[in-house]
């Protein structure tokens, strides 16, 4: 065993553009346990969460603190080629499976596990490259995010975090922040509401800036509400009411997935207020990094969440550890676990956040 991590250890030194292909063995893990039926339909959310952290679990002892990327020796079109090639990818995988839904009879136990695959790959795959191309600027990659938005039927999103999580984020207008001692059920109703809430006082705000009436009628928010019941009644009227009610469901688990994320990335974290009554500025220690333990995953740098808060504008591959940022105890996978018991996640997480001596959110 010891042979084999030092050789996984090897072989993971930079993070060069195809290793993110790996990630293509999760939609390939719906399709395979379809076909395998029964409770193989449980594979994917079975390698996420109970199988992936066994395994890092077992080899991340060897494996080095940092894993950087080798973005210097390639270009931002290699990086960005490999994450837009996930667009159609995904997409289609969502096509695919409406129509199996729609021309197989499932089991109750095979329709559960399908639902929670798919959502999964959306929540993981979807919204992570979702929530990298909205902050990008070519028109590509925007159309590209809010096309996994739409897929995912939750456009505003794209508009709160850009323009609402990076300004207030660590801060009590922020819905993403959770709160010391907030459970995650607690969290989520507050999170979902207050994130569409949000998105509405942005594009409100930023509407009213232009006295023009046809401009107001641009307003987003709008477009993207006709964008989404438009591709519910295709559905609907393609595939069946079950394949709607099916693509519901899934997109519920993976929305629930992106806030169960957002729970963990900032838990009990909070910026003071100066004399003036103004936030300090963000800083690293305003963000919870993952362990090293879950990255062999490479979900698109998404564990270096710190240096994504101090440059919001940095592509993936140049995100960087911060070693002043707070550390979760061990990976995403066991992390999203951890919160589902509130008890045990308030037991680990409040002694780590207390030995960080960061101002925890009240």
């Amino acid at each position: 065993m010891c042979h084999i991590s030092k050789l996984f250890s090897y072989k993971l030194k930079r993070l060069k553009p195809y290793t993110y292909l790996g990630l293509i063995s999760l939609p390939a893990l719906v399709i395979a346990g379809f076909l395998l039926g029964g409770w193989y339909n449980f594979l994917v959310p079975a390698f996420c969460f109970f199988i992936h952290p066994l395994i890092n679990s077992l080899f991340s002892s060897s494996l080095p603190k940092k894993i950087p990327s080798d973005a210097r020796r390639h270009t931002r079109n290699e990086y960005r080629g490999v994450a837009l090639f996930f667009v159609p990818l995904i997409i289609g995988l969502n096509i695919w499976s409406l129509y199996i839904e729609s021309h197989y009879e499932f089991s109750i136990i095979e329709i559960t596990g399908f639902i929670l695959s798919v959502g999964i790959v959306n929540g993981v795959l979807g919204f992570t490259l979702a929530h990298e191309f909205i902050h990008r600027f070519s028109a590509l990659e925007q159309v590209a995010g809010y096309g996994l938005l739409l897929n995912n039927n939750y456009m505003h999103y794209g508009i709160e975090h850009v323009w609402g999580h990076h300004v207030y984020a660590c801060t009590p207008k922020d819905p993403h922040t959770a709160r010391i001692n907030e459970s995650l059920y607690t969290y989520l109703p507050r999170a979902i509401r207050t994130t569409y809430i949000n998105a509405w006082e942005i594009e409100k705000k930023k509407n009213n800036k232009n006295q023009s009436s046809s401009f107001k009628l641009l307003n987003r928010l709008y477009i993207f509400g006709a964008l989404q019941v438009a591709l519910m009644l295709a559905i609907l009227f393609t595939a069946g009411w079950k394949s709607l009610f099916f693509f519901l469901l899934q997109n519920a688990v993976a929305i629930l997935l992106l806030h169960i994320i957002n729970y963990l990335q900032h838990y009990g974290l909070q910026r003071k207020k100066n004399e003036d009554g103004v936030f300090e500025k963000m800083n690293a220690h305003h963000s919870w990094d993952s362990a090293f333990r879950d990255r062999s995953l490479f979900i698109f740098q998404l564990e270096n969440h710190a240096d994504h808060h101090l440059h919001p504008n940095r592509p993936f591959e140049q995100l960087s550890h911060h070693n002043e940022a707070p550390e979760h105890p061990a990976g995403y996978s066991f992390m999203v676990l951890l919160t589902l018991v509130p008890p045990l996640w308030f037991r680990i997480m409040n002694k780590k956040l207390l030995s960080t001596k960061i101002n925890p959110a009240a």
